[in-house]
């Protein structure tokens, strides 16, 4: 137990353990004084953080969880167990957080209560931010005990984990995932359509509220609150196809919740079985990108951090072999698992979409650098150019690298002043490659109706000065 039970500082064994918003746990003489928590910025005592902000301060509380496993003499699975429960789920903890009060909660779980509640179910003291808690790190302690204790109980798991999350279904943005068919889904109805990596705000007005908590999906693979959009017509929604969105942060304004979101996967609904003027309830199938359209030579992914949970997934699968079952609880806590071998790079290929990517990325660049004339207004001056640019970054994300054909499809759809037709017509094309031809549609419209603009507007001002 000694050696998972360390403070993250001194590294000898926890005495008044004290979780950090970063994650590690510290003895609380270890951390600054009371003194240095009154100022504006804390310099985080443990080498290893690299988190820019903590949430600490000025009264400081105890991990719950990490002392009452400290002060078990020889604890057995019953007692190990107790302590390892989430209050709010009623099960054993899954990816754990602790609050700055000093209790711990499956992040999963806290989000979905943090919608509707504002205080620890615990202590009653005010919880952070929902963007903070989605956000912040696991505790990392607490993780290692849980794989340990996973790897020394797990023909006795189903019993303790029956309770599940609150209520919700759980849902795979994996595209290796085991299942892409999906019953009684609540969706979401909006008056445009959402398209995926696309960012916006939604107002949940409070009429509809219980509708939008039932809705939620939950997705382990990025520890995220999910929920499918779709856009209203008046005819029936069979066939017709939405965005898996994930909730980014929540806020309270009035009886209302306005949600910050960012668009994930396309979905198709295959039937209806109920609907109401804003949700209807459907079995749907996720229709997920073509993996080989994923990788590109910046080797990022179009959806941030969504490769990076993947690998971490494929990790878990990987690790070096478990404690035995019949290992003493104190050697089970004791346990610590060594990293696996990254694999091999693979050869890059350079395919038909990245080219047809690289266009629409030069048709962007193009707009960056353009400086419009000011033959006739000089209002305008620049506004095609760098502060154009800056200004549709700062909404949208970083204009993704010309290879992330995936990345720079939706992107520029989002971007480019379109109908909310034409973006449904995209959101239904099933290839990259005809998405990436619409886009290039676009682009040539636009191209011929700006030509045509400019035109008008320079004879006309030439008319004038006669």
């Amino acid at each position: 137990m000694s050696l998972v039970l360390n403070c993250s500082v001194c590294q000898n064994q926890l005495i008044d353990p004290v979780t950090l918003s970063c994650g590690f746990t510290v003895c609380l003489a270890c951390l600054p004084s009371e003194e240095e928590f009154q100022k504006s910025t804390f310099v985080c005592p443990v080498k290893q953080c690299n988190k820019e902000t903590h949430l600490f301060g000025p009264n400081l509380y105890l991990d719950n969880c990490i002392n009452q496993i400290i002060k078990l003499n020889q604890p057995d699975s019953k007692e190990i167990t107790e302590s390892l429960q989430c209050s709010i789920g009623n099960h054993l903890l899954q990816h754990p957080i602790t609050s700055h009060c000093g209790h711990s909660f499956c992040k999963l779980c806290v989000l979905q209560y943090k919608i509707s509640n504002d205080s620890c179910k615990e202590c009653q003291k005010r919880l952070p931010s929902y963007q903070f808690i989605q956000n912040q790190p696991p505790n990392f302690i607490l993780q290692e005990v849980l794989y340990a204790y996973k790897q020394h109980q797990s023909s006795h798991l189903d019993n303790i984990s029956a309770a599940n999350h609150i209520s919700n279904m759980s849902i795979s943005f994996n595209p290796l995932s085991s299942s892409s068919v999906y019953q009684n889904v609540p969706i979401y109805l909006t008056e445009f359509p959402v398209l995926p990596s696309q960012k916006l705000r939604i107002p949940i007005y409070s009429e509809h509220s219980i509708l939008f908590t039932n809705s939620l999906l939950l997705c382990k693979e990025l520890q995220s609150l999910c929920f499918g959009i779709l856009s209203k017509d008046k005819a029936n929604h069979k066939g017709h196809f939405g965005t898996m969105v994930k909730i980014n942060a929540v806020k309270q304004r009035s009886n209302d919740l306005i949600i910050d979101v960012v668009g994930l996967d396309r979905f198709q609904i295959t039937s209806v079985l109920k609907e109401t003027d804003n949700f209807i309830l459907a079995n749907l199938t996720m229709k997920f990108e073509d993996v080989q359209n994923l990788l590109s030579i910046s080797s990022s992914h179009w959806i941030d951090h969504r490769e990076e949970a993947f690998e971490k997934q494929s990790k878990q699968h990987n690790t070096s072999l478990p404690p035995s079952p019949d290992s003493p609880m104190e050697d089970i806590l004791s346990t610590t698992v060594a990293p696996p071998t990254p694999p091999p790079a693979e050869p890059f290929i350079y395919t038909p979409e990245m080219k047809l990517s690289k266009r629409i990325h030069d048709f962007v660049s193009d707009l960056a650098h353009s400086t419009p004339s000011t033959a006739f207004c000089s209002a305008i001056e620049g506004l095609l150019g760098p502060v154009w640019l800056e200004s549709v970054q700062g909404l949208h994300g970083s204009l993704p690298a010309a290879d992330n054909a995936v990345a720079m499809c939706w992107w520029a759809a989002v971007v480019l002043p379109v109908s909310n037709a034409d973006r449904c017509n995209l959101l239904k094309t099933d290839t990259l490659n005809d998405r990436l031809d619409i886009i290039l549609s676009w682009i040539n419209d636009l191209k011929s109706q700006w030509g045509n603009c400019r035109r008008t507007a320079i004879n006309s001002a030439a008319k004038v000065g006669q």
